[in-house]
């Protein structure tokens, strides 16, 4: 749970996003998002894995965008090999939302955050699905019943910030 008072958190948040770096491509603000949607989340291990299917090149960005205080391992790897390895939170970037719906209910037999670059609607699986609006400032949305079988507890402040659409600056 971040010890940060909300209004600092999200004043973070929001100087982090608005950053004209991170409106190059559908993926370049990814990290950063995923970091701090993964800050409200409790975990039980010290360093949670975060698994990146089928994309080494995501994995990089989640490697070159890791501060001092993103004590996440970063795993890329195949979709073959997830139901092998241990992830807190798993991040798609590929996959269509029944894809990514069929894998967590088949493949993942154990607590884990999912997140998708390429699902917007966020009505079918993943639990967070992370859109850029027309502005190219990233937003979120939360899918309720993916959590609820995440088996992940999640601070309730990051559901409002989904709720209402994530991140906004008028």
């Amino acid at each position: 749970m971040p010890s940060l008072p909300l209004h600092k958190t999200l004043c973070f948040l929001l100087c982090l996003f608005l950053h004209p770096a991170h409106a190059n491509s559908p993926t370049t603000g990814a990290p950063q998002m995923v970091y701090a949607i993964l800050s409200y989340a409790k975990w039980e291990q010290n360093t949670p894995n975060i698994c990146i299917v089928n994309n080494p090149a995501l994995a990089q960005q989640f490697r070159s965008q890791r501060s001092t205080q993103h004590v996440y391992k970063i795993s890329p790897l195949q979709l073959d090999d997830l139901k092998q390895t241990s992830c807190q939170a798993i991040v798609f970037s590929n996959l269509s939302p029944r894809e990514e719906q069929n894998i967590l209910n088949s493949t993942v037999r154990y607590p884990a955050l999912s997140i998708s670059t390429t699902n917007s609607a966020c009505e079918l699986g993943s639990v967070f699905c992370l859109y850029q609006k027309k502005n190219q400032q990233y937003s979120f949305r939360v899918n309720m019943q993916s959590l609820t079988q995440s088996q992940v507890h999640i601070d309730p402040r990051v559901l409002l910030l989904g709720k209402n659409g994530g991140l906004k600056h008028e």
